[in-house]
């Protein structure tokens, strides 16, 4: 017969067990690890992990260098990028502003010629009415006509 210390050891360490599967499992797996590891021949360590741990802080230091390098560049680049787009607006706004000076001449000289008591010049009339300006509707008259 079994002493009652005994059977409170069992009935303690059944308890625990239930509560405690993970525990069992861990256990498990070192008890399998002890076993495999008299079969593995003794190997040194690969030389990565040996240089990771003596070099790391030159390596971070180093890495750390070219990711700012690169980032660098990309920032250049992105700045230039910007610059070009805005550098390119402006020029299609000066081109925009030629183009409306050209017209504006032409829109000068085409009402110079204009017969008000013509047709045309009665139509140009009434197309004017609901401009600022004579000039304005010219200029509208005549960019739509170079539309058409």
């Amino acid at each position: 017969m079994e002493s009652i210390d005994d059977i409170l050891a069992q009935l303690k360490s059944e308890y625990q067990d239930k509560d405690n599967p993970e525990q069992q499992k861990k256990q498990s797996s070192v008890k399998k690890e002890k076993a495999i590891e008299p079969k593995l021949p003794n190997l040194p360590p690969p030389a990565s992990q040996k240089k990771s741990f003596s070099a790391s802080n030159p390596e971070d230091a180093l890495l750390s260098q070219i990711k700012a390098e690169f980032f660098q560049k990309d920032r250049e680049e992105e700045l230039k990028k910007q610059q070009q787009i805005q550098e390119e607006k402006i020029r299609q706004e000066q081109i925009k502003k030629q183009q409306r000076q050209a017209l504006t001449r032409e829109a000068e000289a085409w009402l110079k010629k204009l017969n008000p008591r013509s047709a045309e010049g009665l139509w140009f009339e009434e197309f004017a009415y609901s401009y600022s300006s004579k000039l304005e509707a010219a200029i509208d008259y005549l960019q739509a006509l170079k539309e058409t």
